[in-house]
């Protein structure tokens, strides 16, 4: 299973930017457009006064964007792989996990970006980066994939949760997480109900990674929850549901 996981992965990856001129940098155009888009319209034109905007906003958008990417895309891991399930048996589960592994990939691929441009602005990273990485990139990998093998399990019979994944993630979710803006300007009235959300304290924990050389502690309890309950959960759909796939498709 891990091996077909690993050829899925880069296969996937080789096949996104073969016969593309910039290959690879792809990845890293697009959230850097967007986030030089939203940093000219959030800081010069509506002036959100925050120190260091632009670092702020690449801090949490990069990570976003393998969580967005990863679930709009994998929703339909299984329905439009039908002809593949049909045909012959494999660990089914390495659909989708290749797709939320290829684009952690690209994640991965980001942060030296972002590395460059905190020592540009006289930011040094510590020792704290070893450690709060790969828990982070651990905990955030967990999330997206319980929360992609329930979705994608259900997509198999309900086609229409790719378009409301699309929609909820990248139109309501997006905007209730603070990726354009840092959790300390949200009044203190609503904060506590934006932390509920496990991609709010997830980003944050990247911010104060990058930005503070910190390393999460307690105010990671949502995502930490949410992760061990949506994996479960995903875990359970997915075995219930797996049975049904080649017939449903």
């Amino acid at each position: 299973a891990w091996e077909l996981l690993y050829l899925l992965t880069f296969r996937e990856l080789k096949l996104r930017y073969q016969d593309t001129v910039f290959g690879f940098l792809w990845s890293l155009i697009r959230p850097l457009l967007q986030g030089a888009v939203l940093f000219v319209v959030l800081r010069k034109f509506i002036r959100i006064d925050v120190e260091d905007y632009h670092l702020v906003l690449l801090a949490g958008l990069f990570p976003w964007t393998w969580f967005q990417t990863s679930l709009v895309t994998s929703v339909s891991s299984f329905a439009s792989n039908g002809a593949l399930i049909k045909k012959v048996y494999f660990p089914r589960f390495v659909l989708p996990l290749a797709t939320v592994m290829n684009n952690g990939v690209q994640y991965a691929l980001s942060v030296p970006v972002l590395l460059l441009l905190l020592l540009i602005e006289g930011y040094t990273p510590s020792w704290t980066w070893l450690i709060g990485i790969p828990y982070l990139l651990a905990v955030q990998a967990v999330l997206i994939m319980g929360i992609v093998l329930f979705i994608a399990s259900l997509d198999v019979y309900f086609r229409d949760l790719e378009h409301l994944t699309d929609v909820f993630v990248g139109l309501i979710w997006f905007y209730l997480t603070p990726v354009i803006y840092p959790l300390e300007i949200v009044p203190d009235a609503y904060r506590n109900w934006v932390l509920v959300n496990p991609m709010a304290s997830l980003i944050e924990g990247w911010r104060d990674l990058f930005l503070r050389n910190q390393i999460p502690g307690l105010e990671l309890w949502p995502a930490l929850v949410f992760a061990a309950g949506i994996a479960a959960i995903g875990s359970f759909s997915f075995r219930k549901l797996e049975g049904g796939f080649a017939d449903a498709l």
